[in-house]
């Protein structure tokens, strides 16, 4: 189940969501297709000849153009729908679990959610745990835990998936909210490949397109300043600093597009300040809760310690003051660990009188070759 806020509340299911367009026109792909991008060309990591992949399921390449129908694919003829979901709303009914349109764009517009120039790279192409699985790029933040104490260093690659994310996640508080897999955008589904060799070949053809974009560096996704529907925005910031976010009713249709209300430089102490307090905590899908961001060395002697006092607590404790008995972590009883201790202390005892009865029996028999030599 989707680890949406309140699964009790979250009555249907829904594909609306605020997020990023990738999408491209491409000669490979569908001819409607809309540019929102040309930073990326993600044909470099496709297999549209299927040298490695031998089925997918039925919308086949979801992403570098989509998929263009016969006669040059026979998988169903789709526009590009690249995209990377950063709040799923599910519905815009509030009954339903989801939330209204126009508080969305009430509060993005308003400036309450802080929308940074967004610059991206892609950080992996991966599998996910399906079988068979999906075949994901990752837009993952690099390094995951920021330099809070370094002003002067650089900011973590995709920083501004996090920022966008937690601001949105603090204002709005509905049943059906969550982030599917943050952050990645769905190349394919359902992917057989043609033989364990395949595979890994494939995995290394993408690798070889992440190592040269993130040599590149981050750029900005929509680099052209176009609106929904592929034409020029009517009121474009200044700089071509227009690489902001899209409000989508579904990966197919895109209704509203917000432009960066919070522009570079970052380095100055006032923006790197909010930049940093937003980034200091990060969503845990778990506890449904936000989670002070820690590095994984630092996370793991947390919880050495918090291991360490419960183990010091349950061996400083007896029985407790109305006779109980406490038990330890494999089940052994106060009482059990007693009586061995009271087993041990007999076995000694009994261990005790034998050495003396064997004692007594050494000494007689020298006693008696005493006897037998003086006779």
């Amino acid at each position: 189940m989707p680890p949406v806020l309140n699964p009790n509340k979250s009555k249907v299911d829904g594909l609306a969501f605020l997020g990023l367009s990738l999408t491209r026109n491409s000669p490979q792909g569908h001819p409607d297709s809309l540019t929102h991008q040309t930073s990326f060309d993600l044909n470099e990591v496709l297999d549209r000849d299927y040298e490695f992949i031998f089925s997918t399921n039925d919308d086949g390449w979801l992403v570098g153009g989509g998929e263009p129908g016969p006669p040059k694919s026979y998988k169903l003829a789709a526009k590009d729908s690249s995209h990377v979901e950063i709040m799923r709303i599910g519905t815009y009914n509030p009954q339903w679990g989801g939330v209204a349109q126009q508080d969305i764009i009430d509060a993005i517009e308003s400036g309450k959610i802080l929308i940074p120039q967004i610059e991206v790279v892609p950080t992996a192409v991966v599998a996910n745990p399906d079988t068979p699985p999906e075949l994901e790029i990752r837009f993952d933040m690099d390094p995951p835990v920021p330099d809070f104490d370094d002003d002067e260093s650089p900011l973590p690659v995709n920083w501004q998936l996090r920022f966008v994310h937690n601001q949105l996640f603090k204002y709005f508080k509905f049943p059906s909210r969550f982030c599917p897999g943050a952050f990645h955008s769905t190349i394919l589904r359902k992917a057989e490949f043609r033989s364990h060799k395949a595979r890994s070949e494939y995995f290394k053809k993408c690798e070889k397109a992440v190592t040269k974009w993130r040599a590149a560096g981050p750029k900005p996704l929509n680099n052209g300043g176009w609106d929904i529907n592929g034409n020029p925005l009517e009121h474009p910031n200044e700089f071509n600093l227009n690489s902001g976010l899209y409000l989508f009713t579904d990966r197919e249709n895109i209704t509203h597009f917000f432009k960066p209300n919070f522009l570079p430089p970052y380095n100055n102490k006032v923006k790197r300040k909010i930049i940093m307090d937003v980034l200091k905590e990060e969503w845990d899908e778990k506890s449904l809760t936000f989670q002070p961001v820690v590095s994984v060395v630092d996370r793991a002697l947390v919880r050495l310690r918090e291991r360490s006092k419960v183990r010091v607590v349950e061996l400083e404790k007896g029985s407790d003051t109305n006779g109980n008995t406490n038990v330890d972590d494999n089940g052994a009883s106060d009482t059990n660990k007693q009586s061995e201790v009271e087993k041990k202390n007999e076995e000694n005892e009994h261990s005790g009188d034998n050495e003396e009865e064997e004692k007594d029996q050494n000494k007689k028999n020298e006693e008696k070759e005493v006897e037998m030599t003086e006779t």
